[in-house]
């Protein structure tokens, strides 16, 4: 078999392969529709075939109009739509409006009669697939000059059968509307898309935005297009007329991006304009229905938009303790619009940088000196220029190298202990100075000796991010006749800078020793308070001396008062009658020994056996019964009460007693009474007033 052959058979094996899968999977046709409505033709349509083939398939066979009204979504067709015959073609192109209409028609009907006829042509299996390519190619390249010249003549819009006027349309009416291919495609599934609007003419149907970015020498406008304006041309008013130059060769259409969604936009871009000059523009679009309509029409003016060249700014210079001296250069030739320079400070080499002056320096100005830095910190510089139309280049920022004479402030010792080995923990208070290189320590035996250098706690200067350390360590002997240890400090800087020397440090060496007891010297009771007279600890390290309390020797002591320092006597106020109260004392000296405990007191606040008497004594009477009644603030379950009456001889003696605020009896006119008081542990008040009976 030879091999044109076996490619013939495989090449139809092919085709009945990729039409099983059309049959399975059709590829999408769509029937687009656009519609207006204008009060002078009703309800304006034009359809939109996305293919090639729907469009012959529409020449060949026709198109259904369906109409739905005010969203029912009910349709009804209510016209049939085709091409025109042979004599309606001829009668259009010889009634055409001019020229360029009939040239449009003349097109649309050699495009009519050759998608009638087909390109066709020999297949050469030579060429393969790629001649179907090219074929496809041409024939899509042909759709598409068809679509453009079918919006721009509405007669070749209707020779085509893709233009219809519904003058039924009702003004006011919301409709939708599609288009149906009268019969079935082999190869595509159909679509018959929808367009609603309401039969209401809308005057700026067409207007649209146009944004414009002003460029140097340059103006670029943007707009937005939809299925009612595409393809637009852009003319430019010559000065002082009413004319225009359109500036576009060929129609500009919109393009959307790949990702995006919305609308496509078109732009046009013009240069090589003059700088501050108005231009006015006036953009025109081509509607579906054969129309070039104004858009918009806008002013710009563009603008000098080109910085000045970059000064460079050379190293800034510390010429005096109070002067840095900032230098620049410009590159000949300078621009005839430059107007000056700027010059600013910051603390950083990115960010805010602050302005050093109120007025701009002018154009010939190569130095600057500034008197306001911040000393002790680091300084950027920053020149800038500016030209006329307040455009601005910068210089790279060069921070200044200052000569530091600042020495840093006085260190302060916060906290200073030493641990039972003899290691000694200082911690001071931060410097604040950014160029800090660390702290110097002298140590000494006594506050009034010389103090001896011992330690030096630096950091690199190569990382200034690190910050010295402020808690530094020694270490020394414990056993030494000495107390204590001494010390000061000194902060230096990375210029060798000194600080003051600070303050003396004390630290105490480790105390073993517990401080002497405190002894009693006195004890004195009263019946409310017990006053206590000792002698205190001789310890000169001694920081706190305590007094305890107990009812029973067995029990712990219970702290009871912290003494003032040289307090010799307390009194105890918080105390009962007939109570043994224990007192001892004990002192703690500054490293926390604890003395022995003092030889412990006695104090028991005595007992008088006075007691307060009655109150408001009365007496009541009830039919024949007396009714004596008094008050008694101190009433508990030892208190009784002894009753006196006077006796015939006029005496009171001890009558009757009660454990009540009351008592009563059958009494005789002129009989006498009082009250007394007695508890159960011999305590007595007072006899009462006496208070007579009377009927």
């Amino acid at each position: 078999m030879k091999n044109d052959q076996l490619l013939l058979i495989l090449f139809f094996v092919l085709m009945s392969n990729a039409f099983a899968k059309a049959q399975q999977e059709k590829p999408v046709a769509k029937l687009v529709p656009v519609a207006r409505y204008t009060d002078s033709t009703g309800m304006e349509l034009r359809l939109f075939p996305d293919r090639r083939k729907m469009l012959e398939l529409g020449f060949k066979q026709g198109w259904s109009l369906q109409r739905s009204e005010s969203g029912s979504g009910t349709f009804t067709q209510i016209a049939e739509v085709k091409p025109y015959s042979e004599g309606q073609w001829q009668q259009a192109i010889d009634n055409a409006s001019d020229e360029e209409a009939r040239e449009t028609i003349v097109i649309a009907y050699d495009f009519y009669k050759g998608i009638l006829t087909g390109t066709g042509g020999s297949f050469d299996m030579s060429e393969g697939i790629a001649a179907l390519r090219e074929q496809r190619a041409k024939e899509d390249f042909e759709f598409l000059v068809f679509l453009l010249q079918a919006i721009k003549e509405p007669e070749a819009a209707r020779g085509l059968g893709l233009a219809f006027e519904d003058k039924t349309a009702v003004a006011g009416t919301e409709y939708t509307y599609k288009f149906r291919l009268n019969g079935e495609s082999p190869v595509y599934a159909i679509l018959s898309e929808e367009y609603t609007t309401v039969a209401r003419e809308n005057k700026e149907l067409y207007k649209r935005k146009v944004y414009t970015k002003v460029g140097d020498t340059k103006l670029s406008f943007i707009w937005e297009e939809d299925e009612l304006l595409a393809g637009v041309d852009v003319e430019r008013v010559v000065p002082r007329t009413n004319t225009s130059t359109q500036l576009n060769e060929a129609p500009i259409y919109g393009l959307r991006g790949k990702n995006s969604s919305g609308p496509p936009r078109a732009s046009f871009d013009e240069d090589s304009l003059v700088n501050y000059t108005k231009y006015r523009y006036r953009f025109y679009g081509y509607t579906p229905f054969g129309e070039r309509v104004k858009f918009a029409e806008v002013e710009a003016i563009p603008r000098d938009l080109t910085a000045p060249q970059k000064p460079f700014l050379k190293q800034p210079v510390h010429a005096k303790p109070d002067e840095v001296h900032v230098s620049w250069e410009m590159n000949a030739p300078v621009a005839e619009d430059f107007k000056g320079f700027a010059v600013s400070r910051g603390d950083k080499n990115k960010g805010r940088f602050a302005l050093l002056h109120d007025k701009l320096l002018p154009a010939n100005a190569r130095t600057f000196i500034d008197k306001s830095f911040v000393k002790g910190k680091t300084n950027y510089y920053l020149v800038q220029a500016l030209d006329t139309a307040n455009n601005v280049s910068s210089s790279f920022p060069v921070a200044v190298t200052l000569i530091d004479s600042v020495s840093p402030v006085k260190p302060i010792f916060m906290d200073g202990k030493m641990d039972s080995l003899g290691i000694v923990t200082i911690v001071i208070k931060p410097n604040k100075e950014k160029d800090l290189m660390g702290y110097r320590l002298y140590r000494s035996n006594q506050d009034d000796h010389e103090f001896s250098q011992i330690e030096d706690v630096f950091i690199s200067g190569d990382k200034p991010e690190v910050r010295p350390s402020s808690t530094i360590k020694d270490t020394v002997t414990t056993r030494s006749l000495t107390p204590y240890v001494y010390y000061r400090v000194e902060a230096l800087d990375f210029n060798h800078n000194t600080s003051p020397v600070s303050e003396i440090l004390k630290v105490k060496r480790p105390d073993k020793i517990a401080p002497t007891t405190p002894v009693f010297t006195g004890v004195k009771v009263r019946e409310q308070y017990v006053d206590l007279a000792f002698a205190l600890s001789r310890s000169k390290d001694v920081e706190v001396q305590k007094l305890y309390r107990k009812t029973e020797l067995s029990s712990e002591w219970l702290e009871v008062a912290i003494l003032k320092p040289g307090q010799k006597s307390y009194r105890d106020e918080q105390v009962k009658q007939g109570t043994k109260y224990y007192y001892s004392l004990r002192a703690q000296d500054d490293s926390g020994n604890l003395s022995e405990f003092a030889v412990p007191v006695m104090g028991k606040p005595y007992d008088n056996g006075k007691r307060p008497g009655v109150q408001n004594l009365r007496i009541q009477k009830d039919k024949e019964t007396m009714i004596l009644a008094w008050d008694y603030k101190e009433m508990n379950e030892n208190t009784f009460f002894v009753i006196y009456k006077t006796n015939v001889s006029g005496n009171l003696i001890q009558y009757d007693n009660c454990l009540e605020l009351r008592f009563s009896e059958s009494a005789r006119n002129g009989d006498t009474y009082a009250v007394k008081v007695f508890t159960k542990d011999g305590g007595q008040s007072m006899i009462s007033e006496k208070v007579i009976f009377k009927e």
